[in-house]
């Protein structure tokens, strides 16, 4: 039923936004689109898909070995779920598959997976933050909506602030949060953050056991973001759409944290939507055609990991029924 309501959600912004546009003018923007600066664009899939595999590579290792082509294969399944379920929840079946192989207890997968989504948020805010700084820095800008970079500002140093204490204090250190961790346990809606805490430290301790390094792994999730930003670049500069430093850094990563708000599939039409009003020195038919072509960052790889997750669904399947029958499963997921 959630899956059909995020449905009708998506296709009911989307038919909002298109019907409030000159959908001529839309055309003639994807028209006159500045083929260098798209392909240059697409061309950055490429480094994106290969560091956030070394990543996950990096982290997983320290708990079971796998190949860097099995991160790259895990990695654009996970891509290719975020289609389906909201809020990039689809990143958790690269745990799921990690498990159904028999790699991982389920537990710790899905823990290391959260524990990078929490990276991801804390970098993308950082670059939120340090665009906040440069708008504070420059004359009023009136293209700049003072309600939006206020909570630019806020969110960056909840998101920034939050996943440092998580990251680097333990939970011991920090006053007051035994008390408030045992009452969080004991509020049945408060489960998943009470276990979300738990679980990142418990994972964290076990990474920082065996030999992580904390830096290489912030570095790699900060080198992500701007291979991500300077894509999202490039497609607003296909299109003419040239904007300063501060405004771009600061409300770009803004309707991207928009988009993971679980109403619509993949984000669709509440992060286009945030495009259009973060940028109104540009007509709505411009920044319309930005945000589709910014939407392409989420198609195009769940389409490239479509045979991947065919594939580790299957294996996983085999691998369970040979255990159900006792016999050792000889298969392998491809990379």
């Amino acid at each position: 039923m959630k899956r059909w309501l995020a449905l009708a959600a998506t296709v009911a912004l989307l038919t909002f936004l298109f019907l409030g546009i000159d959908r001529a003018d839309l055309m003639r923007n994807f028209a006159s689109t500045r083929m260098s600066w798209f392909l240059l664009a697409l061309g950055l899939f490429v480094p994106q898909i290969g560091i956030i595999a070394l990543r996950w590579k990096r982290m997983v290792d320290l708990f079971t070995p796998i190949t860097w082509g099995e991160s790259v294969g895990l990695i654009l399944a996970g891509n290719t779920m975020n289609l389906v379920l909201p809020s990039k929840l689809g990143d958790l079946s690269k745990g799921w598959f990690l498990h159904r192989m028999g790699a991982l207890d389920l537990k710790r997968a899905m823990n290391v997976v959260v524990f990078e989504k929490m990276l991801d948020v804390a970098a993308l805010a950082l670059f939120m933050l340090a665009g906040v700084v440069l708008l504070l820095m420059q004359p009023t800008s009136a293209a700049v909506s003072p309600a939006a970079l206020l909570l630019a500002g806020l969110l960056g140093l909840a998101a920034v602030g939050g996943v440092a204490v998580l990251y680097f204090v333990p939970l011991d250190a920090l006053p007051g949060m035994k008390c408030g961790l045992a009452w969080l346990g004991t509020k049945p809606r408060a489960t998943r953050v009470y276990r979300m805490l738990v679980a990142s430290h418990e994972v964290m301790a076990l990474l920082q056991s065996r030999g992580a390094r904390r830096g290489r792994i912030i570095a790699l999730s900060l080198t992500i973001w701007v291979f991500h930003l300077l894509q999202i670049y490039c497609f607003f500069r296909s299109l003419d759409a040239v904007v300063g430093p501060g405004q771009f850094s600061s409300l770009v990563p803004l309707a991207i944290f928009i988009g993971l708000i679980p109403l619509t599939i993949a984000g669709f039409g509440t992060r286009d939507g945030a495009l259009q009003a973060f940028f109104p020195q540009y007509p709505p038919e411009v920044m319309l055609a930005v945000a589709m072509y910014v939407n392409l960052r989420y198609i195009l790889p769940a389409l490239a990991g479509i045979p991947f997750m065919l594939r580790y669904m299957a294996w996983s399947r085999e691998a369970r029924a040979a255990r159900e029958a006792q016999i050792p499963s000889t298969g392998e997921p491809m990379s």
